[in-house]
């Protein structure tokens, strides 16, 4: 029996919230941080194609605050709220290992050449010769996500790194936005939802290394534009 009114209220033997079923609790495991264009009306696609899913995650958080202007009147004790604007902000780590680093990855729909550098100038799944010539190795320049106007992209002029490493802010690759998505399940498998952040910006990047750590940690704090539900029985 769900509490619902203070009439039926019997902490004694009824839990506040609806019976629930097993499994319908939201975890990490079953949640989903992926990158893709900075809109959505920019990906002309649809299904798992929208965006890059970013994996060996260890951190994701998502800050909103909404101005407030609190005014107060001469002759009361009460005051009046005018609602301002709403920024939004995130904070994501990850571990840091040889592939696509973090800042790559939140890349992901970009590509571009200039100079000596190449980024994501290769068809998606792209492999190369390893060093030893014994197998097919993903290539380090290969697309991960699928092309969305790359001739509308603008051409880079400041090297950001190579291959996988991605790792100068200054380069003017992030002067463009980027965008992501994050998807929720139950432990059911079942969609509780998910949202998709528009015209996000890198605003800092950091990277940890300790003598007594086992790991390598990256992190990057953003803000981004806006906030867009996704329906996903769309997708």
């Amino acid at each position: 029996m769900a509490t619902t009114s203070y009439s039926n209220w019997d902490f004694y033997n009824y839990r506040v919230q609806q019976e629930l079923v097993g499994g319908q609790f939201v975890s990490a495991e079953s949640t989903l941080v992926a990158a893709g264009p900075p809109r959505l009306e920019n990906s002309g696609q649809a299904g798992s194609e929208v965006a890059y899913p970013i994996g060996l995650l260890e951190t994701f958080g998502l800050q909103q605050s909404r101005q407030l202007q609190r005014i107060f009147e001469i002759g009361s004790t009460r005051s009046y709220f005018i609602p301002g604007r709403t920024i939004g902000s995130i904070s994501i780590g990850r571990t840091f290992y040889f592939g696509p680093s973090l800042l790559r990855v939140l890349y992901a729909y970009y590509r571009s050449n200039a100079g000596s550098f190449d980024l994501g100038t290769e068809a998606v799944g792209a492999t190369v010769t390893s060093p030893e010539g014994r197998n097919e190795v993903p290539n380090p320049n290969a697309a991960l996500l699928g092309t969305f106007g790359t001739d509308e992209l603008h051409q880079l002029k400041r090297n950001p790194g190579y291959g996988y490493l991605i790792i100068d802010l200054a380069s003017d690759l992030f002067a463009q936005p980027t965008g992501l998505a994050i998807y929720f399940k139950d432990a059911n498998t079942d969609t509780v939802g998910g949202f998709y952040l528009e015209e996000a910006y890198v605003q800092g990047h950091q990277m940890t290394v300790s003598s007594g750590s086992v790991l390598i940690m990256e992190g990057v704090s953003m803000q981004y534009d806006r906030i867009v539900p996704l329906n996903i029985d769309v997708f």
